[in-house]
């Protein structure tokens, strides 16, 4: 099933999954959700000022950016943080994507920089340690077509990994995924609109 490439508006490429019939990011921009949505939201810079090393999750991988700026971002604020991702992704078709939205220098960071875990997430999720990661980027695509990674039993095992006091970013605003956050025990906020009325769930774990 060949996807169908993307222009956003900021200029960076994302695709059009035929599978799930959504896009991977908005037409605001990949690059600049990414950055907004996650990164800044997560708290990536400030984070990056306090510590020598970072622990991040990344669920639901997909093409990359996310994790991709929040390697550069937090290398702006310190160029010596040591970065480790855990990047937890179900198709291995994205890899062959990437090369279109990534210079090669960007695709050589993310290998430096992630450690892939290639399966269903809900099976993924449980190899990983409770409370071991500053940030969690959760990014499925939405509850219409992809309910199973927003039911509670998995939200709460993705919380479950975040360190107390620890951001979680997604761009849904939907009902399931603001109950799933509360139920797992955080503090639901809203995030940065990034061109949507509404802006997605930021949680922070209790």
């Amino acid at each position: 099933m060949i996807n169908e490439q993307i222009k956003t508006k900021d200029g960076s490429i994302s695709f059009f999954n035929k599978k799930y019939q959504e896009a991977y990011h908005s037409f605001h921009g990949a690059y600049t959700e990414a950055l907004e949505k996650h990164v800044q939201a997560c708290r990536i810079p400030e984070l990056s000022q306090n510590t020598q090393k970072l622990q991040i999750l990344d669920v639901c991988f997909g093409l990359g950016y996310n994790s991709l700026v929040c390697i550069k971002e937090a290398q702006k604020i310190n160029p010596n943080i040591e970065i480790h991702i855990d990047a937890l992704e179900n198709d291995n078709e994205v890899f062959s994507m990437m090369k279109d939205c990534h210079a090669p220098e960007d695709l050589k960071l993310l290998e430096k920089h992630c450690r892939f875990s290639i399966g269903d997430a809900r099976e993924k999720i449980l190899e990983l340690e409770d409370n071991s990661y500053d940030s969690i980027f959760f990014d499925p695509f939405s509850p219409k077509v992809c309910p199973e990674l927003w039911q509670e039993d998995f939200i709460k095992a993705v919380v479950n990994k975040a360190k107390p006091g620890s951001y979680i970013s997604t761009y849904s605003s939907s009902r399931l995924a603001k109950d799933g956050f509360a139920s797992a025990g955080c503090e639901v906020l809203e995030g940065p609109l990034c061109g949507r009325k509404t802006g997605g769930v930021l949680a922070r774990k209790k």
